[in-house]
């Protein structure tokens, strides 16, 4: 067999990056290399480039590099192996591997039913698109859809007949034994005949995550049953492991790494058709355990928008838990009075559908309510039998910010005490455990918060020729920042490592004044691969005092060789950063709770409030994640 790590060799050798990647996103000579917008990562101003002679691609903006098959696993959403063929058909080499008889021959049965599978799509799609009208594109053009759409996803007709497609598949060379074992027709053992599987029907192609085409899922256009009928399962088709959409969604999911899942064809295909493309569907089953891992491949957060009926509030509660057990981030899509997607989104339209997606609820607030519903929570016996219910949702969180979120929430909808509610979750003794377990952590943030001094820990203290930075006056706080961007700044000009490593973990956003993030652009942007001199960055309209200054910072330039001590610098202005962000948050959040004491509860005003509590909180919870992975 030939050696594996000889195929791959060969595969980046006769691998153009810049050839290949240009067919993904628009690059432009830079020197000797090409630069452009980064696609997996939403920027304006260039930072991705792609060196030609290393076979390299490098983004300075969120940090991806690494050489052509790197590339493809990420922006294709392929593993290691599959990235390797993926380009060795594009590039020309034939990758052939010993594999035993058994698995020869299931390859080459897959093969033939993807053949099968392909050639019966292209069928039922002319017979959808011929010049004579027939029910099938009737019923589609009723339903909103137009040619482009319906050439997308490949849609088709089953005539109303008992042989066309069998007819048709003959004359391509397909036996009937490969038919019927392929779920395209179906042997009558009593009268010893064929017949089409699929007759009257729209046809929906159902494709896997590498676009081929896997099986069929076709729509009744009378009265007969079932409405909808799948392909049989076979050794290329599994309901349990496949997604609808899936091979169109995994390119649209983009940095946001969302997906939206659906229950039927024509939900998805609404919801593509108004350009939201990040969809994928279950196929005619619940969400399985399998169709979980396959999400959690392509995405860390899904939005559940199932039909709104006692079924589809089953179905997404069981897809809560499927889908947490793979620790996927969930919410759910509320549409109002509207049955399904598809409904809403044609008669309400994008912009309302967007709002919507933006404010879907998380998926702990979902059960809450839904369980709250059959309560009378004014009633003083009903809500506590609402709490004695609604505590299990409660108990597996894990985020102390979240869990305290959800316990006032419940105090307030059940006018009970929080301590009251801890102590029903989780018993006297753990939260007595909780209570003391948080109340060293609130000391040990309030310490850490006090004495974050930006640089001092990572870079001694004749780093700024500054006071150490406190937090008793804003003035000071701002005077410190910026004096930390020069330093930045600077350290970046005379240090290529730091020009290197910088970018992988500060956006320029992260600047506060508009002349650092300026400066910044320029380093980045720079083609000097040594010091880079004061001269080469200022012009006439340049803040003479900011540049003095820049000028006036003395570097340890051996102590930043050491990459260490570069990432130290970073990781503290980030520290603050991050532990500011979360101070207004919190206040921001006091006040809201407060002023929600004032009001009357379930009216619009409240609702808002408890919504914008409910966002900062998740904000705080990713910056902790962000302060935490520092």
């Amino acid at each position: 067999m030939e050696d594996f790590k000889d195929i791959v060799e060969e595969v980046k050798s006769r691998s153009d990056i810049a050839e290949i990647i240009s067919s993904y996103i628009n690059l432009k000579p830079s020197g000797t290399n090409y630069k452009g917008l980064c696609p997996f990562h939403g920027e304006k101003t260039p930072s991705f480039y792609v060196n030609t002679t290393k076979q390299i691609f490098k983004c300075f903006g969120c940090g991806e590099g690494g050489d052509i098959i790197s590339f493809i696993m990420k922006i294709e959403n392929l593993d290691f192996i599959d990235s390797v063929k993926f380009l060795a058909e594009k590039c020309g080499v034939i990758i052939d591997q010993d594999i035993d008889e058994n698995t020869k021959n299931r390859l080459n049965k897959i093969k033939k039913f993807q053949e099968m599978n392909t050639e019966a799509a292209r069928f039922f799609y002319f017979s959808l698109m011929e010049k004579n009208e027939n029910s099938g594109i009737t019923y589609l053009k009723k339903r909103g859809l137009d040619e482009k759409t319906i050439k997308v996803f490949g849609l088709g007709y089953a005539q109303n007949s008992w042989n066309s497609l069998m007819n048709y598949m003959i004359s391509k060379g397909f036996s009937l034994e490969e038919l019927v074992e392929c779920g395209l027709i179906v042997y009558n053992s009593n009268k010893n005949s064929y017949y089409d599987k699929y007759r009257n029907r729209v046809m929906f192609p159902i494709f896997d995550y590498k676009s081929n085409i896997i099986g069929f899922g076709g729509r009744v256009l009378d009265d007969s049953v079932p409405k909808y009928l799948n392909s049989p399962e076979s050794d290329i088709f599994n309901k349990r492991l496949n997604l609808f959409g899936l091979n169109l969604a995994r390119k649209n999911i983009g940095s946001s790494k969302q997906l939206i899942l659906v229950e039927g064809y024509m939900d998805l295909i609404s919801l593509y058709q108004f350009g939201i493309r990040n969809v994928v569907a279950t196929l005619g089953t619940s969400l399985t355990k399998e169709q979980a891992i396959l999400i959690k491949r392509f995405a860390d957060e899904v939005i559940i928008s199932y039909d709104s009926d006692d079924a589809g509030v089953v179905a997404t509660l069981r897809a809560i838990d499927i889908l947490e057990i793979e620790n996927i981030k969930v919410k759910v899509l509320n549409l109002q009075d509207s049955k399904d997607p598809d409904e809403y989104i044609r008669a309400n339209g994008i912009a309302s559908m967007m709002s919507a997606i933006d404010n879907s609820v998380e998926s702990t607030r979902f059960k809450i309510d839904k369980i709250s519903k059959a309560f009378n929570l004014n009633d003083r016996k009903e809500a506590m039998n609402f709490l004695k219910e609604v505590v299990s949702v409660i108990r597996n969180i894990r985020s102390p910010i979240e869990l305290d979120y959800y316990v006032n929430l419940l105090a307030q909808m059940t006018s009970t005490n929080r301590e009251i509610i801890m102590t029903e979750a989780f018993g006297e003794s753990r939260y007595n455990k909780y209570k003391s377990e948080n109340k060293s952590r609130f000391k040990s943030n309030s310490k850490n918060n006090k004495n974050n001094n930006l640089l001092l820990d990572g870079a001694r203290n004749n780093m700024l020729n500054q006071p150490k930075m406190t937090t008793s006056s804003v003035r000071k706080i701002d005077d410190a920042i910026l004096n930390v961007e020069r330093y930045i700044i600077k350290m970046m000009m005379q240090n290529s490592k730091a020009r290197e490593i910088v970018p992988l973990k500060i956006e320029i956003d992260d600047f506060e004044s508009e002349i650092s993030k300026k400066l910044y652009s320029l380093v980045l942007n720079s083609s000097n691969k040594g010091i880079i001199r004061i001269e080469e960055l200022i012009d006439e309209k340049s803040d003479i005092n900011y540049f003095k200054k820049l000028d006036g910072i003395a570097l340890d330039i051996e102590l930043f060789d050491n990459i260490s001590e570069i990432e130290k610098v970073i990781n503290n202005f980030l520290k603050y950063k991050y532990n500011k962000k979360i101070d207004q948050l919190s206040k921001r959040q006091k006040i809201l709770e407060d002023r929600i004491k004032t009001m009357e509860k379930d009216t619009k005003e409240t609702n808002e409030a408890n919504l914008e509590i409910m966002k900062i909180t998740l904000s705080i919870l990713e910056l902790n994640k962000k302060l935490k992975s520092l």
